[in-house]
């Protein structure tokens, strides 16, 4: 995330969700550029593989290292509002992370999950973040692990209103995913 942005009150619940022990939010340094069209886009590259580099050395840090486990990314969301420059800009941070843990974990401990997989293993394909949100917060798969999480209960806690602030609704996609691929497929 990068420090700074959001509402003020985005920022505070950023800095309550920090203190979480299931949640890891870290801060992207703020390079530096001119006015210069390479030097920004040099700017976002340098921010790109140093958060690269931060992710990596978290994960290697973790306890689970060794034993059998997969890192899952949200594939892009093309139907996604946010302009082609973001989703450029998303896609190209994401390739430099993918191509730095290839260098460091195994290709079968990556997987790549569409939105669309993501939203049906929660109810159904075309969710919106409001209806997702609701079924994390309800707890609709039935995870016996969330109700202890204190991301969990720090969630049922709070009052947001209609729109889901950041970095929460990308923590609720994230729980999804990993949901979806640790718990056994429903009959």
């Amino acid at each position: 995330m990068k420090p700074g942005t959001g509402t003020k009150k985005d920022q505070k619940l950023q800095e309550e969700m920090s203190l979480l022990k299931d949640v890891t939010l870290v801060s992207q340094p703020d390079f530096s550029n001119d006015k210069e069209f390479s030097s920004a886009e040099l700017a976002k590259i340098k921010r790109y593989d140093r958060m690269a580099d931060d992710i990596i050395n978290l994960i290697l840090q973790e306890s689970f290292v060794g034993d059998s486990f997969t890192i899952a990314f949200e594939g892009t969301s093309y139907g996604s509002k946010m302009g082609t420059n973001n989703m450029i800009d998303m896609a190209a941070g994401a390739a430099i992370l993918k191509l730095k843990l290839l260098k460091t974990l195994k290709p079968e401990d990556l997987l790549t999950a569409a939105p669309t997989t993501i939203k049906k293993f929660a109810g159904k394909g075309n969710m919106n973040k409001s209806q997702l949100f609701e079924v994390f917060f309800n707890n609709g798969i039935g995870d016996e692990n969330l109700e202890k999480s204190p991301f969990y209960m720090w969630i049922k806690s709070q009052d947001f209103g209609k729109k889901i602030p950041k970095p929460i609704d990308d923590l609720v996609d994230a729980f999804f995913l990993a949901a979806m691929i640790s718990l056994p497929p429903s009959k």
